[in-house]
Parts: structure tokens; sequence; C-alpha cells
């Protein structure tokens, strides 16, 4: 009879585990998830206009390759 109670206990025990484990894994894809969406992140900065290229759009105030259907590219 002991053994099938220590089978039973050590089930219990295995199962206990993994639940933390996955508790655990949950919280932290949660923290993750909350740093990834304070980053700052801006790929449409000066520098990277300049690597890019092309003329200065006035509306936007930044370089562009001359396609913006709705930017002017001269001074007033």
């Amino acid at each position: 009879m002991t053994a099938v109670k220590d089978r039973y206990l050590i089930q219990r025990i295995l199962l206990a585990l993994l639940a933390t484990f996955a508790v655990i894994r949950e919280l932290l894809g949660s923290m993750l998830d909350i740093l990834a969406e304070s980053a700052d992140t801006e790929s449409d900065d000066a520098v990277s206009s300049a690597v890019r290229g092309g003329a200065l759009n006035y509306r936007t105030g930044k370089l562009d390759d001359g396609t913006d259907a709705a930017g002017w590219y001269e001074k007033d």
C-alpha cells in the first residue's frame, strides 16, 4: 500500500512543480511584453533619413525619396 501512496504523492508533487513553472513562465512572458511595449524605437529619425538620402519634404520636415503625393519639395 505504501508504494501506491508514494506514487500518488510523487505525481502530485510533479504536477505542482509543472504548474509552478507554467505560472512563472507566464509571468516572465508578461513582464517581457510590458518591457517591449515601453521600448522607444524610432525608425524615422533624422539620421536614418539622412543615410537614405532624398529631397527635403517641407510638409514632414524629413528627407524622403520624393514620392509623397501630399508633400511639397520647395520653399514657399
